[in-house]
Order: structure tokens, then C-alpha cells, then sequence
């Protein structure tokens, strides 16, 4: 059923979930007693992803392409998110969210390693009212909330905390700052208790004299995706 189509077919050539070459294989589909897929199934043996793929065997570049298991290793965060619980994907889709989920995970494992240069941080002229004039900015964020910090337990969600104010959010060399809508808040990164992230936001508590506080964004998909953010403000933060 196979023949002449595998050596041209565009996911064959290596994962678009975790990249390895030389990994995926495909097979027919089987039902059994009426329950199962009529499309073929692909499969990775490198990170264990399975997917269905309907395909056109007259034309190797019409294709789409639907995961129905994934690897949840942080190390597969984007493409978990764009690939694993996307749905049909297109073959364009699906290329792009594989080329995006590989250079976010170049990006992670950079800022793991303590290389920033690639977010070209710039100082702000004119600086934040809240800004030292030599602080460098690494993260610009959008539509970010300040919020009391809920206190920790198992049924508690991390937007339980009253809503303090939104804004415009800035990550520097230095200390967090919100331009909210309601005032300037800034908090130095040495206060910062705890960094989280899940596959829909980031989150950072900060404590302060009076009361812990937490920034929240969302993801979005034209800003930076949470576990990169968390893990830029780790970094800044273990430098400080």
C-alpha cells in the first residue's frame, strides 16, 4: 500500500515531534470488531509519539497530520502543546509548528545555559520611572496581571488571588516591572519565591514585607510561550 510513497513522504524523513531522523515507521491501520482508524498510523521510536496520517499517495506534499499520543517531557513543551493537542493539522501547520517547537527548545536549553544575547536586551531611553538607567530589558510581555499570591494547597488555582492590576510587563537584568493601569509596580529579582508554568501561563510569585504577590501571563502565539519565559526569569534570577 506503502510503496513508492514512504521515501517521499515529508514526515518520514525525521520526527516533527521530537526531530530525530531515522526513527518513524508507518503501518496500516487495524480494527478490531469494528473499532480502530482507517488512516495509517506513524509512529516514533526515539520519543514514542503516535499519530494518524492521511495522505494523498499521488502527491506527496498533500498531506495532514493527527497525534493521539505524545511524550510530555518538558524537554517536547511546544510541540506537546501545537502539535499534540492541535487536532488535523495541515502538512504546512504541521511543518511550522515542528520548525517552531525546534528552535524554542534551542532557545530553552540557551537560557538554561545562561546565553540571553539571543533576546537582545536594550536599555529603555527614556527608562521606566521605576528603572535604574542601566538596567537591560530581556522580556517585553503583554496583557500580564498582578494578583495577590494564593495561599498553597492542593484545590487551589493559581488565579484564586484577587486581581491587583494589568499591564505591560518588563523582565530585566535587574527587577520585574508591571506598567500597570492603575500605577508602576517593580519588585527587585532577589524577591522573587517561586517560578511556574503549565501548558497554558507563567507565573512568578514575588514575596514582599507585607504580602506574597504573583504575575501571571497567558499563552500566546505571538509572544514568548511560557517555559521559555519561566525559564529566562529562572536564569535572571539565579544570576542576580
Amino acid at each position: 500500500m506503502f510503496e513508492g510513497v514512504l521515501d517521499h513522504l515529508p514526515p518520514l524523513e525525521g520526527c516533527l515531534y521530537c526531530h530525530a531522523e531515522g526513527t518513524t515507521s508507518l503501518s496500516e491501520s487495524r480494527k478490531i470488531l469494528g473499532f480502530g482508524s482507517d488512516y495509517p498510523t506513524l509512529r516514533c521510536s526515539h520519543c514514542d509519539s503516535v499519530a494518524l496520517l492521511d495522505y494523498d499517495p499521488h502527491d506527496s506534499h498533500n498531506w495532514r497530520i493527527r497525534y493521539r499520543r505524545v511524550n510530555h517531557d518538558p524537554l517536547y513543551y511546544y510541540v506537546s502543546i501545537y502539535l499534540g493537542k492541535a487536532g488535523w493539522l495541515s502538512a504546512k501547520d504541521a511543518l511550522a509548528a515542528s520548525t517552531n517547537g525546534f528552535i524554542q527548545r534551542q532557545r530553552v536549553q540557551q537560557a538554561w545555559d545562561g546565553m540571553l544575547d539571543w533576546l537582545q536586551p536594550v536599555v529603555l531611553n527614556p527608562p521606566l520611572s521605576s528603572m535604574n538607567p542601566a538596567e537591560r530589558v530581556f522580556l517585553t510581555l503583554r496583557a500580564v496581571t498582578l494578583q495577590q499570591a494564593p495561599p498553597p494547597g492542593i484545590l487551589v488555582r493559581p488565579d484564586d488571588g484577587a486581581v491587583l492590576d494589568s499591564g505591560k510587563f518588563y523582565v530585566t537584568d535587574q527587577r520585574l516591572h508591571l506598567l500597570g493601569q492603575r500605577r508602576n509596580w517593580w519588585h527587585e529579582l532577589d524577591m522573587i519565591h517561586r517560578v511556574d508554568y503549565d501548558d497554558r501561563s507563567w507565573s512568578i510569585v514575588v514575596d514582599t514585607l507585607e504580602e506574597a504577590l504573583l504575575f501571571r501571563g497567558t499563552n500566546a502565539p505571538d509572544q514568548y510561550d511560557a517555559q521559555l519565559v519561566a525559564t529566562v526569569v529562572e536564569k535572571l534570577w539565579e544570576l542576580c
